[in-house]
């Protein structure tokens, strides 16, 4: 049960918001083999002066299209972050218009028992939610 905040600055149209939700959900089902209907995301919509970017950084001049993306679930390996990333950022560019500069991505790991939701079913053995094809679950740790 992943959730995931995405944060940027007012004044994006719903459309374009939906485009940042539906790459993002598409990069987790994807590459967790999270359930179709495992989507929560929240938008937070911050005035120019809530949201602060260095001009320049890492040698690349940065937007006000920046969209910072924070998503929260259990551990995965690091193999697995890495075709999340490079998954989530393809979906991005493509579906929300955005370029690679404009993106920001954070995972925070939280362990499956810090999270509950009506209809869950943890696995007792991987403790990770039984819809989850067993091809994606983690057996690194």
């Amino acid at each position: 049960m992943p959730m995931t905040k995405i944060y940027l600055r007012k004044g994006k149209s719903a459309e374009h918001k939906r485009a940042i939700s539906d790459a993002i959900h598409a990069a987790l089902v994807a590459v967790l083999g999270i359930p179709d209907d495992d989507k929560y995301h929240v938008f937070h919509e911050l005035e120019p002066d809530n949201l602060i970017t260095a001009p320049v950084a890492f040698g690349l001049e940065r937007r006000p299209q920046a969209v910072f993306v924070q998503m929260y679930f259990g551990h995965r390996p690091e193999e697995t972050l890495k075709e999340l990333y490079r998954t989530l950022v393809a979906n991005l560019l493509e579906g929300a218009g955005l370029e690679t500069r404009d993106i920001y991505l954070n995972v925070v790991e939280s362990p499956s028992p810090n999270w509950w939701a009506d209809g869950r079913i943890l696995d007792p053995v991987t403790r990770f939610d039984t819809r989850i094809a067993a091809d994606k679950v983690p057996t690194e740790r």
